[in-house]
């Protein structure tokens, strides 16, 4: 499988450092994720939109929202691109398609923990699509939904997503409908996504950090003053540098050394790339990455072959 790093919008960032991932497996092409400018994102990875065949959407915060609805926008056409399903052409008159057109499916799969998907258009993508057409819509109009219960599985061209419940670091409570994805496969690596959200309990590092032999860890950059390696302040949402790097300011959860080995750090902010922190201070981070342990930074456009 290969996974792509790709930027997503720009929720934290004004030159789409914010990563999602597209993993292409069998001539098959799944979005982790999405900030809320994904076609954009998708078009500089020189992907085509309508080439994402299945979505995995960890949580509801408002970039993905904002994602979720440019790919809904600009994939709905029932004129031109029918929907997936088999029995769409029995629906209509044959005369209704054009002589000499290409009809594409426009509606992607979309997998989320079942409470999430509910939620995520009664309270949020409802408000946007509900009546795009003049109708009532739901869900199914622009997606193919596909809710996975807790605790169960879903595959993908045979690989194995386990949805991990993230919890918080600081607090030890569950962030509400937030999945982080354990992707396996005989023969393969086992990969960690942490998918965009605070980094896991004491227990969840040592279940599913140890059992990962590759993790893509979401981590914030801002609030941590290198000149003097100090935990200044964070969002609170995502993990922070220092408290990955175990940093005594930043009160946080010691990581093995194993597991850093391993780590390789989803920046949010501009100024990684720039050689600076937040504070003004030159920092070459992916040194400091190394020298506090890390397998390192990703950035937009790499790939990993697992």
């Amino acid at each position: 499988m290969k996974i792509r790093i790709i930027g997503c919008g720009n929720a934290f960032s004004y030159i789409n450092f914010n990563q999602s991932f597209v993993l292409e497996e069998g001539g098959r092409r799944m979005l982790i994720d999405c900030g809320a400018r994904i076609p954009l994102a998708l078009i500089n990875a020189g992907i085509k939109l309508s080439e994402i065949d299945t979505i995995y959407i960890s949580h509801a915060h408002a970039d993905h929202i904002g994602g979720l609805e440019e790919i809904a926008f600009s994939l709905y056409d029932w004129v031109r691109r029918p929907r997936s399903w088999d029995d769409y052409a029995a629906m209509v008159k044959r005369d209704y398609f054009e002589p000499g057109v290409t009809y594409e499916p426009y509606a992607p799969k979309l997998i989320a923990n079942e409470k999430l998907l509910e939620e995520l258009w009664n309270y949020s993508l409802r408000g946007g699509l509900d009546s795009m057409e003049g109708f009532d819509s739901t869900l199914e109009t622009f997606f193919q939904p596909v809710p996975v219960k807790a605790n169960v599985p879903f595959y993908w061209q045979g690989w194995r997503f386990d949805l991990i419940q993230q919890i918080h670091i600081m607090t030890g409570s569950i962030i509400k409908y937030t999945f982080g994805l354990l992707a396996s496969k005989a023969g393969s690596k086992t990969v960690y996504f942490t998918t965009d959200s605070q980094h896991c309990s004491p227990r969840q590092v040592e279940i599913f950090y140890k059992r990962a032999d590759l993790i893509f860890q979401d981590c914030e950059c801002t609030g941590v003053d290198t000149g003097k390696r100090e935990f200044k302040f964070g969002s609170g949402v995502h993990a922070s540098y220092a408290q990955l790097a175990g940093w005594p300011s930043a009160n946080s959860v010691k990581l093995s050394p194993e597991i850093k080995a391993k780590m390789l750090l989803d920046h949010y902010q501009d100024f990684v790339s720039k050689m600076k922190d937040g504070f003004g201070n030159d920092c070459d981070w992916y040194r400091l990455a190394a020298e506090d342990g890390f397998k390192g930074f990703v950035a937009v456009g790499e790939t990993y072959e697992v």
